[in-house]
This record gives structure tokens, C-alpha cells and sequence, in this order.
């Protein structure tokens, strides 16, 4: 598997990860906090082609963290506006896509091993 598989992978396990709490949130009731989650993960699956597309570009590596830090952090700003007390639910969705990611790697590790 290359890194094209890698990121492929991570989207795919955040997407299916986010359609089953989206219709979680939606059946105990907590829409807001499940379409949050469900976005965060979404958003978050997108870093790795973030961070590859940057660096095929030569962007250095402390500009191009920089960068996605600032993007991150201005949709999270926007999502504090429109889901108010529930605005902890796209970050938390942002870190679990990093955590698939971190699965989705090590079985590409295992799998070699």
C-alpha cells in the first residue's frame, strides 16, 4: 500500500466512521453533536492529502503545519458559531480521523511485517 493507499484508507474508515455517528447523534437525539463528530472526521481525513499536497508543492514542513493549524483552527472558529455548545464535537471528530490514520498506518506496518 502506498501513502495514496494510506490516505485512501483513512478516508474511507473516517466516512464510514462518520455516516455511523452522524446516524448515531440522530437516533439518541444529539444531532448537533453527531453532524459535528461526523464533520470533524470528514475534515480531519483530508490532513493527510493536506500535508502531501504541501510538500510536493516544496512548502517547508514548519509553514505547511502552520498552515493547516490556521485552517483547522478557522473552521473550528466558524463551527463554535453555528453548533454554539456543542462546537466540542468537530475538533473531537478531527482527532479521530488522526487516530484512523494512525490505525490505517499501522496495518500497512503489520501487513509488510
Amino acid at each position: 500500500m502506498t501513502s495514496g493507499g494510506l490516505l485512501r484508507t483513512t478516508v474511507i474508515g473516517c466516512g464510514v466512521a462518520a455516516l455511523l455517528v452522524v446516524v448515531a447523534g440522530f437516533l439518541t437525539g444529539r444531532a448537533a453533536i453527531g453532524i459535528g463528530v461526523g464533520a470533524g472526521l470528514l475534515l480531519g481525513s483530508m490532513n493527510g492529502y493536506l500535508v502531501q499536497g504541501l510538500l510536493v508543492r516544496g512548502t517547508p514542513m514548519v509553514a505547511g503545519s502552520m498552515l493547516r493549524i490556521v485552517l483547522f483552527s478557522s473552521v473550528v472558529l466558524v463551527a463554535a458559531f453555528v453548533l454554539r455548545g456543542d462546537a466540542w464535537s468537530l475538533p473531537l471528530g478531527i482527532g479521530l480521523a488522526q487516530l484512523v490514520m494512525v490505525g490505517a498506518g499501522l496495518r500497512q506496518g503489520l501487513r509488510r511485517a
